[in-house]
């Protein structure tokens, strides 16, 4: 690899916006380019994931979630599912976030999260100063101008809060969400947006320990619960193979 010297010793310029500077391909792309998931068929191996895994954590597929964004309307609680959904950050994390959290080099957009364990209200600026830190990218380009947007309408300072409210109240105005379109067959909270999260990037093939640091998990163990949902669905091993 080679440096190449910036000159009198300055930090580069940003990157231009990309209105008239189109986005350069990459020299290296992820293997995994696209999917093709169905949808309707995991969800109906879901029941049997959630019957026959111990300790199995309850998660939604695309499909919902973009149902529960569609009928959210009010824009503070679509930015906090749209965050719990796309970074899969525990809900205490959510609750952290400041306008300083958020980080664009010029090249890409993304959150510093404090990794904090869920507790009830929110988290005191003791917990706040020692939580490790991890950083999440964000590549979706509607949340990027979502959450600027509301930077830029909030007008906070940069150590605010951006959501200055409890685990508890984001909990019930889920609970009046999955009720206005129509219930669920299980109990929906905060946390389910986690799960469906790691769920969502291991059906894209994305690497465990890649999705293991996105969590924060301290043990890759901890992450691996979620490899059921690609296990169970595995009759096609069998196929070929003659009992009688």
């Amino acid at each position: 690899m080679v440096h190449m010297p910036l000159p009198d010793a300055q930090f580069p310029r940003p990157r231009p916006q990309r209105l008239f500077h189109p986005r350069e391909e990459p020299l290296a792309a992820f293997p995994i380019q696209s999917v093709r998931i169905d949808w309707a068929r995991l969800i109906a191996k879901r029941p049997t994931v959630l019957e026959t895994i111990d300790a199995m954590p309850v998660y939604l597929l695309k499909p919902e979630v973009l149902g529960l964004l569609d009928a959210e309307k009010h824009p503070t609680y679509r930015l906090i599912l749209d965050l719990m959904w796309t970074t899969g950050a525990r809900i205490s994390e959510v609750l952290a976030l400041t306008p300083a959290s958020f980080i664009h080099d010029g090249y890409d957009f993304g959150v510093i999260l404090k990794t904090l364990k869920q507790r009830p209200g929110r988290p005191s600026r003791a917990a706040l100063q020692r939580s490790p830190r991890r950083y999440v990218p964000i590549v979706d380009r509607l949340l990027q101008d979502r959450v600027q947007s509301y930077l830029y309408a909030g007008r906070f300072r940069k150590c605010q809060r951006l959501f200055p409210m409890t685990r508890q109240t984001v909990n019930r105005h889920i609970g009046a969400l999955v009720e206005r379109v129509g219930g669920a067959p299980f109990s929906i909270s905060s946390h389910t947006f986690r799960h469906s999260f790691a769920i969502h990037l291991l059906l894209h093939g994305r690497p465990l320990k890649y999705v293991s640091q996105l969590l924060g998990h301290k043990s890759i163990d901890s992450t691996e619960i979620y490899t059921n949902v690609l296990t169970i669905d595995g009759g096609h091993f069998l196929e070929g193979v003659d009992f009688h």
